[in-house]
Protein backbone atom coordinates (compact mmCIF):
# COMPACT_ATOMS: atom_id res chain seq x y z
CA UNK A 1 0.00 0.00 0.00
CA UNK A 2 1.38 3.82 -0.42
CA UNK A 3 1.95 5.82 1.58
CA UNK A 4 -0.41 8.96 1.38
CA UNK A 5 0.29 12.53 2.52
CA UNK A 6 -2.21 14.46 4.90
CA UNK A 7 -3.11 17.95 6.11
CA UNK A 8 -3.49 17.89 9.52
CA UNK A 9 -5.95 20.62 10.97
CA UNK A 10 -6.48 21.98 14.31
CA UNK A 11 -10.11 22.95 15.27
CA UNK A 12 -11.45 24.32 18.77
CA UNK A 13 -14.75 23.52 20.29
CA UNK A 14 -14.96 27.00 22.07
CA UNK A 15 -17.73 26.97 24.73
CA UNK A 16 -19.51 29.78 26.56
CA UNK A 17 -22.74 29.89 28.35
CA UNK A 18 -23.46 26.68 27.13
CA UNK A 19 -22.83 27.15 23.20
CA UNK A 20 -20.88 26.53 20.79
CA UNK A 21 -19.07 28.93 18.23
CA UNK A 22 -19.72 27.92 14.60
CA UNK A 23 -18.39 29.87 11.41
CA UNK A 24 -19.91 30.01 7.72
CA UNK A 25 -17.24 29.66 5.12
CA UNK A 26 -17.59 32.25 2.48
CA UNK A 27 -18.73 31.47 -1.03
CA UNK A 28 -15.38 31.58 -2.88
CA UNK A 29 -14.05 28.86 -0.43
CA UNK A 30 -12.41 26.06 -2.52
CA UNK A 31 -13.78 23.66 -0.27
CA UNK A 32 -17.16 23.07 1.25
CA UNK A 33 -18.07 26.72 0.54
CA UNK A 34 -20.88 27.97 2.53
CA UNK A 35 -20.52 25.26 5.17
CA UNK A 36 -20.76 25.85 8.89
CA UNK A 37 -17.21 25.02 10.12
CA UNK A 38 -15.45 24.81 13.86
CA UNK A 39 -12.64 27.65 13.96
CA UNK A 40 -9.38 26.38 13.07
CA UNK A 41 -7.09 25.59 10.34
CA UNK A 42 -3.79 23.69 8.94
CA UNK A 43 -0.97 22.81 11.69
CA UNK A 44 2.56 24.82 10.11
CA UNK A 45 5.74 23.04 10.05
CA UNK A 46 7.48 23.43 13.32
CA UNK A 47 4.04 24.41 14.80
CA UNK A 48 2.52 22.64 18.04
CA UNK A 49 -0.97 22.05 17.76
CA UNK A 50 -1.62 24.42 20.88
CA UNK A 51 0.14 27.30 19.16
CA UNK A 52 -1.70 26.62 15.58
CA UNK A 53 -4.87 26.66 17.15
CA UNK A 54 -4.50 29.78 19.18
CA UNK A 55 -3.02 31.47 15.93
CA UNK A 56 -5.68 29.92 13.62
CA UNK A 57 -8.74 30.83 16.26
CA UNK A 58 -7.54 34.71 16.43
CA UNK A 59 -6.40 34.97 13.12
CA UNK A 60 -10.25 34.04 12.18
CA UNK A 61 -11.84 35.40 14.83
CA UNK A 62 -10.12 37.86 17.04
CA UNK A 63 -10.82 35.89 20.00
CA UNK A 64 -7.76 35.03 22.41
CA UNK A 65 -8.43 31.47 24.10
CA UNK A 66 -6.69 28.75 25.79
CA UNK A 67 -6.62 25.27 24.07
CA UNK A 68 -7.86 22.63 26.72
CA UNK A 69 -8.06 18.61 26.40
CA UNK A 70 -7.69 16.76 23.10
CA UNK A 71 -11.29 15.51 22.63
CA UNK A 72 -10.63 13.23 19.84
CA UNK A 73 -9.07 12.61 16.03
CA UNK A 74 -11.01 12.81 12.65
CA UNK A 75 -10.04 11.30 9.62
CA UNK A 76 -11.63 12.80 6.70
CA UNK A 77 -13.30 10.53 4.61
CA UNK A 78 -13.80 12.72 1.57
CA UNK A 79 -9.99 14.18 1.16
CA UNK A 80 -6.53 13.47 2.75
CA UNK A 81 -7.32 15.52 6.14
CA UNK A 82 -7.15 14.33 9.70
CA UNK A 83 -8.58 16.78 12.33
CA UNK A 84 -7.76 17.12 15.52
CA UNK A 85 -10.28 18.69 18.03
CA UNK A 86 -9.40 20.35 21.26
CA UNK A 87 -11.73 21.93 23.78
CA UNK A 88 -11.26 25.95 24.49
CA UNK A 89 -12.32 28.58 26.23
CA UNK A 90 -11.97 31.96 25.47
CA UNK A 91 -11.11 34.64 27.26
CA UNK A 92 -13.77 37.01 26.33
CA UNK A 93 -16.59 35.55 24.24
CA UNK A 94 -17.23 38.89 22.07
CA UNK A 95 -16.54 41.28 19.98
CA UNK A 96 -15.45 38.51 16.97
CA UNK A 97 -14.33 40.06 13.81
CA UNK A 98 -14.56 37.66 11.00
CA UNK A 99 -11.46 37.89 8.18
CA UNK A 100 -14.13 38.49 4.88
CA UNK A 101 -11.69 36.44 2.04
CA UNK A 102 -12.95 33.35 5.36
CA UNK A 103 -15.51 33.50 7.07
CA UNK A 104 -18.97 35.51 6.97
CA UNK A 105 -21.07 35.02 9.84
CA UNK A 106 -20.03 33.18 13.30
CA UNK A 107 -23.11 32.02 16.10
CA UNK A 108 -23.15 30.95 18.91
CA UNK A 109 -25.36 27.60 18.75
CA UNK A 110 -26.00 25.02 21.65
CA UNK A 111 -25.22 21.58 20.46
CA UNK A 112 -28.93 20.64 19.90
CA UNK A 113 -29.15 23.47 17.38
CA UNK A 114 -26.05 22.67 15.54
CA UNK A 115 -27.22 19.25 15.74
CA UNK A 116 -30.47 20.13 13.76
CA UNK A 117 -28.76 22.55 11.62
CA UNK A 118 -28.05 21.41 7.61
CA UNK A 119 -24.59 22.46 5.80
CA UNK A 120 -22.31 21.63 8.28
CA UNK A 121 -19.23 20.30 7.50
CA UNK A 122 -18.32 16.66 6.77
CA UNK A 123 -15.80 16.49 10.09
CA UNK A 124 -18.14 18.36 11.93
CA UNK A 125 -20.98 16.17 11.31
CA UNK A 126 -18.91 13.05 11.38
CA UNK A 127 -17.50 14.37 15.12
CA UNK A 128 -21.07 14.54 16.43
CA UNK A 129 -22.57 11.59 15.38
CA UNK A 130 -19.77 9.57 17.05
CA UNK A 131 -20.39 11.70 20.72
CA UNK A 132 -17.07 13.61 20.55
CA UNK A 133 -19.07 16.50 21.78
CA UNK A 134 -21.72 15.10 23.66
CA UNK A 135 -20.00 16.64 27.09
CA UNK A 136 -21.52 19.88 26.30
CA UNK A 137 -25.20 18.48 26.28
Amino acid sequence: MAEAQFWIGVHGVISHAGKILILRRVPSMVYKPGHWDLPGGHLSLGETFEKCLTREIAEETSLSITPGQLLGLNQAIDGPYVQLIFGCTAESPAPIRLQPNEHDDARWLSLDQIVSMTGLIPYLERIMSRGMLDYLR
